[in-house]
């Protein structure tokens, strides 16, 4: 019995075995043939894609944009049954797809600033080797827009992505768009063909910065300021007002600046201040009117060398740059270049649209910002570029301004600190060749990757540059009534600039007679009286017969009888003292003072007499005569008290 019911187990186990045995290799069967299901119908190494895309822009800016997509099969297990497409930061519409078979069904979708195309596939690519051809047509009114008098094409930056094998892409555009201003990166070709402008460019150069071309010459704004300033004080005040001023990338024309200022200086960040005294208890409303030609990169360079000294000034912590962060710190050890400090923030950092809704923005800070790199918008992409490249060792500031925008979303602007008006901000950093270069990390972000390290566009406008402090001085739109809510800032496009005029206004101070061999001052006084700055120009005294020295501090390399003016803003005015005496101490003749200053001269005959010819002069004489009264008078009274002394004794 027990034999029996021992091989009966021993049965049911074996039966039990195979069965295992048979599911399991059901089981794994089933499993192989429907793996392609489950799995990335796109995972990384398993298919190889190649791209031709053409952007064809028309007239009006619109895009149609034709994919010529062909998917190849790498593995023999796997097949694809869609397809996804990402498209930063642009919206499509109008989204058709189709292979040999007929149309292909797709689906677009805009989500976190993303668009995202599915095609499902009508045939599936199974096998080692196997290809599936296919193209993808959609069309976007965002890649292309005029803005003014340029015309600018803009292509997203290519995801890295280890599938795409070839990337071939070919920007189209009408003739009658201008000339090329500029193209980053630099076209593999470039060609004219009937009314058409063709440009193409490779995977490698899509995937490092994305496409920008700009057509036309230049970009003219005409701007209305208004200030309002307000002492409220018991005595008189001098304030003043931060005007645009030039720099490499501006040229600036003040056509009225009503009232007329004291003075128009320039500060150590090469802002345009214009001075204003006020009464107390008095209020003054100011308003500035003019043209800003705007470039998209350096087209000069009017800023003197920094010194070693000034760079240091560049260096220092501020208020919203804390170079001492460990995260700032932590980063600029790593990247030495203002590149691949412009990366990192332009990637790290993720702007916040809903900061936007707040009722006023608080500006956060470096640390801040690497601390919370989700949210920030253009202020936090600036401080986080400065405190890094300070940190780093490259001298850095901000730049406050109004840039011109067609996209919010794509080119937002943030700086909402002032009711009414909208700024935005960026970075600039020093280069020795170039001088002060600008960069805007957070339109690098929000336009999907574009390039503005190597170049800006023509919409930038500088209201200040802040350097020395991070906290002033203020831009244009922030000098308002109490409980104003209306617009400071009003900026339109124009066709051109007025008229220039350089009207340097010269004056001379000089005594009619010089003794020889007696120093004698000369007052020099500038005067730019024109409506636009004057640069790199500089103030000479001369004559024919006087030996000159200049009783002030001179740049290094500068002669005795000449000042520099790296700048002189419309409304600005410097005086300039020249110690001089005559070259002997004899002699009796005439000379001339010649200043000059920007192809403008004004001259004032002198008359030099020789020391002896002191005591003819009737000045000398009364002296002389005053100064024996004084004398003879002293010696009187001393006199006097001092036979009082020996009286008293006695």
């Amino acid at each position: 019995m027990t034999t029996v019911v021992e091989g009966g187990i021993l049965v049911l186990m074996r039966f039990l075995a195979r069965f295992l045995l048979s599911f399991a290799i059901l089981f794994f069967l089933f499993t192989i043939h429907h793996l392609p299901f489950t799995r990335n119908a796109l995972a990384a190494g398993e298919f190889e894609t190649n791209y031709k895309v053409l952007y064809d822009v028309d007239e009006k800016g619109q895009t149609k944009v034709t994919q010529e997509i062909t998917l190849t099969n790498k593995t023999s297990n796997f097949y694809a049954d869609k397809f996804e497409l990402k498209i930063g930061s642009t919206k499509v519409e109008d989204v058709k797809a189709k292979d040999t078979t007929g149309p292909l069904a797709t689906e677009a979708k805009f989500e976190n600033n993303v668009t995202v195309i599915t095609v499902k596939f009508n045939q599936k690519v199974i096998g080692i080797g196997k290809n599936l051809s296919w193209n993808l047509t959609y069309s976007s009114g965002e890649l292309a827009a005029k803005s003014g008098q340029i015309w600018e094409v803009s292509i997203p930056r290519l995801a890295k992505s280890a599938d795409i094998s070839q990337y071939l892409a070919t920007v189209s555009t009408p003739s009658s768009f201008g000339p090329i201003a500029f193209a980053v990166p630099e076209p593999l070709t470039s060609e004219k063909k009937g009314s058409r402008q063709l440009f193409t460019f490779n995977r490698d150069q899509l995937v490092e910065s994305g496409i920008a071309i700009s057509f036309g010459q230049k970009q003219v704004f005409s701007f209305t300021l208004n200030y309002h300033l307000e002492n409220n004080n018991l005595t008189s005040q001098v304030q003043e007002i931060a005007l645009p001023p030039d720099n490499n990338y501006q040229k600036v024309v003040i056509e009225k600046l009503d009232p007329i200022p004291l003075d128009v200086v320039v500060d150590q960040d090469n802002n345009f201040l214009a001075k204003y005294r006020l009464s107390p208890r008095a209020q003054i409303d100011i308003t500035a009117k003019g043209y800003i030609e705007v470039f998209s990169r350096p087209f000069r360079n009017i800023y003197p060398s920094l010194s070693p000294a000034e760079k240091g000034e560049y260096l220092k912590k501020q208020k919203y740059w804390e170079t001492d962060n460990s995260l700032v710190m932590e980063k600029a050890g790593g990247l030495k270049t203002p590149k691949e400090i412009y990366d990192f923030v332009s990637t790290y950092l993720n702007y916040n649209e809903d900061r936007l809704t707040q009722a006023k923005i608080e500006r956060q800070g470096a640390a801040a910002a690497a601390q919370r790199p989700q949210d920030a918008i253009c202020t936090e992409f600036t401080d986080l570029f400065i405190a890094i490249a300070r940190a780093a060792g490259i001298p850095a500031r901000e730049v406050e301004g109004y840039a011109y925008t067609q996209n919010e979303r794509l080119r937002p602007l943030s700086l909402a600190l002032y009711p009414g008006d909208v700024l935005h901000a960026w970075p600039e950093f020093w280069d020795d060749n170039l001088g002060w270069v600008q960069v805007d990390p957070t339109w690098g972000f929000t336009s999907g990757g574009l390039d503005y390290f190597g170049k800006l566009d023509f919409n930038h406008i500088t209201f200040v540059q802040r350097g020395i402090s991070s906290l002033a001085p203020f831009p244009a739109g922030s000098y308002k009534k109490r409980g104003s809510q209306g617009k400071d800032i009003m900026i339109q496009f124009a066709q051109e600039l007025p008229k220039i005029t350089a009207a340097p206004r010269l004056s001379i101070s000089a005594p009619q007679n010089i003794i020889a061999g007696i120093p004698v001052r000369i007052k020099a006084n500038v005067a730019n009286t024109g409506n636009t700055s004057i640069i790199g120009e500089s103030v000479n005294l001369s004559s024919q017969t006087l030996r000159r020295i200049l009783n002030i501090e001179k740049p290094q390399g500068q002669t005795d009888n000449s000042i520099e003016i790296a700048v002189l803003p419309p409304y600005a005015q410097k005086s300039y003292e020249f110690n001089l005496t005559s070259k002997s101490f004899s002699g009796n003749f005439q000379d001339i003072l010649v200043l000059s200053y920007a192809d403008t001269t004004v001259s004032a005959p002198v008359l030099i007499v020789p020391l002896y010819s002191l005591i003819f002069l009737k000045s000398f004489l009364a002296s002389l005569t005053g100064a024996l009264v004084i004398i003879i008078t002293g010696l009187f009274f001393y006199k006097k008290h001092h036979k009082k002394g020996k009286r008293a004794k006695v």
